[in-house]
């Protein structure tokens, strides 16, 4: 966590990352709310705000600003890379774990089965796995959590040069 902090630290002193992760933040939170409410015929955003449990914001705040974070740290550790350059085999992996974790957190942070049979169907998954989901809807949010957590760690451990491969 120390490194995460130190990077973090560093490239939000600079105003244009932070408003690039303030920004970020704010567009994956109206996502995680906005999803269900696209994809469900006949829902409202009362509805869908009505619907979600104090602990269902706290999540998908805390996951919104991890993967806002997350965003401003690859950013910056690819601009100090030069930018121009063949993207390097580790920026490449820091963004598919944050894409990894940024659809554990939409799923996690789905609460109803019809929100999830709606994301699911998208995707091509059927029945069973949106039960599956639900039934087991918090491994899925410590996943998304693990998961940006580690991405961010080796993002901070590049920014802070303790790892010039991570």
């Amino acid at each position: 966590m120390q490194q995460i902090i130190l990077a973090s630290q560093k490239v939000l002193k600079n105003s244009k990352y932070q408003l690039l992760f303030a920004v970020t933040t704010v567009v994956f939170f109206c996502f995680f709310i906005l999803i269900p409410l696209v994809t469900i015929p006949g829902n409202d955003l009362k509805f869908q705000l009505g619907i979600f449990r104090t602990r269902d914001y706290v999540l998908m705040a805390f996951l919104a600003v991890l993967v806002g974070l997350n965003l401003a740290l690859q950013v910056y550790s690819f601009k100090q890379r030069g930018g121009t350059q063949k993207i390097p085999q580790s920026v490449m992996g820091g963004t598919v774990s944050g894409l990894s974790g940024i659809f554990g957190a939409v799923v996690g942070t789905a609460a109803c089965a019809s929100c999830l049979a709606s994301l699911f169907g998208i995707i091509g998954l059927g029945t069973g796995s949106v039960f599956f989901v639900l039934k087991n809807q918090s491994y899925f949010l410590i996943g998304a959590i693990a998961v940006m957590l580690i991405s961010l760690y080796f993002a901070a451990r590049k920014i802070n040069k303790i790892c010039q491969s991570c």
